[in-house]
């Protein structure tokens, strides 16, 4: 059985959220913080994460901290302990947008 979860958001929104540290605390791994350089870097992040909820079903039911997105060495996106997943991640203009497949 496959799983799919999809989220955008307005990069411009994540930027003004960052402006808050409890926000970026809240939200982000320090592996995240340490791997995002911009707002766009973030927004991708934040998005995977609503992306991963959504194909779980279940909403926002734990702290967005305790979902973690890393990026293997070729940057290629990945949940961190979720082994039977693929997720991706793409900005444009505006906007970041994540796709998430989960399987049994």
């Amino acid at each position: 059985m496959f799983k799919t979860g999809i989220d955008i958001i307005r990069i411009a929104r994540i930027e003004k959220s960052l402006e808050k540290d409890s926000f970026k605390k809240a939200v982000f791994t320090e592996s995240e913080i340490a791997y995002s350089k911009n707002a766009q870097s973030f927004a991708g992040i934040f998005a995977a994460k609503e992306a991963y909820l959504k194909a779980v079903g279940t909403g926002i039911n734990c702290r967005l901290n305790t979902i973690e997105i890393l990026h293997n060495s070729s940057g290629k996106p990945y949940i961190n302990g979720v082994e039977k997943s693929d997720v991706s991640i793409s900005h444009d203009g505006e906007y970041a947008v994540a796709v998430v497949i989960l399987w049994e």
